[in-house]
């Protein structure tokens, strides 16, 4: 057995089920690439194990299930070293990986807030149970990130591609009671009955075919299969190439430094013909002085050596 820094693994929480609980309550269940690198391990556990038949996703504490990537190391490190992010990418694909395909039923157990990621970590879920303080959100446009990485995907697919787009696209807020309506979850109870309610329905399935539940499962992958397969390499690919570029730096680090982000400053500029991507364009000049290279084009001085170019 293993152990972990940033997820519980609890491999008897209740009759053949395992709970995992992200560990990182001090900043609301926020995932990093360790967290994600222990989810894979531990599920990858869980299927290993015969008599853990079910599987219980959730946060520690009681204000956030999860919410999404940590800023902090996206700002840090991902800003800074851009192609890295397509290395993270292929073990954050690798969870929802092990989450469709350990040949368990996955429940999510939704114990607070829910942003980004952890938003689709519920869409990926086969179930999903919620306290009635818990809060859905999709942050990523507010720091330059955007939903690609499970929702675009499959939340269409609970709630219809209109209101995918109105959470998405206005960064709109639902609160547990309207994500029963829509269909993001099957259950809204409140966070004294959670526990409760989760083991009501482990309790039905532990009564039903185990070899009919996993096929079942298998059906419903046909459907998040057909979409993740066909997209999730794009979009490694598209935050790879543009989280250095200005919005997600400007959005990210505004969102670690507690200050209002200058979207809209930017989408100004933007209008004025500047490159997001390339601000003071293409990286092709070369300093003289120093043999610098790959200076962008509308440098005024060397970023090597400060000479006139």
């Amino acid at each position: 057995m293993k152990t972990y820094t940033e997820i519980v693994f609890d491999r008897k929480w209740h009759d053949h089920t395992a709970l995992l609980a992200i560990n990182r309550p001090h900043e609301y269940n926020s995932y990093t690439l360790t967290t994600l690198r222990e989810m894979v391990s531990a599920i990858e556990e869980a299927m290993w194990d015969d008599d853990i038949q079910f599987i219980v996703l959730t946060g520690v504490g009681d204000k956030a299930f999860c919410t999404g990537g940590n800023v902090h190391e996206y700002a840090e490190e991902y800003t800074r070293k851009a192609a890295d992010f397509w290395k993270w990418g292929e073990i954050y694909g690798r969870v929802f990986d092990m989450i469709m395909h350990c040949g368990k039923p996955v429940i999510a157990r939704v114990n607070g807030a829910v942003a980004g990621g952890g938003f689709e970590f519920v869409a990926a879920c086969d179930l999903a149970i919620a306290a009635d303080h818990a809060r859905f959100i999709s942050p990523g446009p507010r720091v330059g990130m955007t939903s690609v990485g499970g929702l675009s995907q499959w939340l269409p697919l609970h709630i219809g591609v209109k209101r995918t787009a109105e959470i998405v696209m206005l960064s709109t807020e639902i609160d547990a009671r309207t994500a029963l309506e829509w269909g993001v979850v099957n259950a809204v109870v409140p966070l004294e009955e959670l526990d409760n309610t989760v083991h009501e329905f482990l309790e039905r399935m532990l009564s039903l075919s185990p070899s009919s539940l996993w096929y079942f499962k298998v059906h419903l992958n046909w459907w998040r299969d057909l979409v993740w397969r066909l997209t999730w390499e794009h979009a490694k690919a598209w935050f790879s190439l543009n989280i250095g570029s200005v919005e997600p730096s400007e959005g990210l680090w505004a969102f670690k430094e507690r200050r209002p982000s200058r979207m809209r400053e930017i989408r100004d500029r933007i209008g004025d013909g500047m490159d997001p991507r390339y601000p003071f364009g293409p990286l092709m000049k070369r300093c003289d002085a120093c043999d610098a290279e790959f200076l962008p084009e509308h440098s005024k001085f060397c970023l090597n050596c400060g000479t006139a170019l």
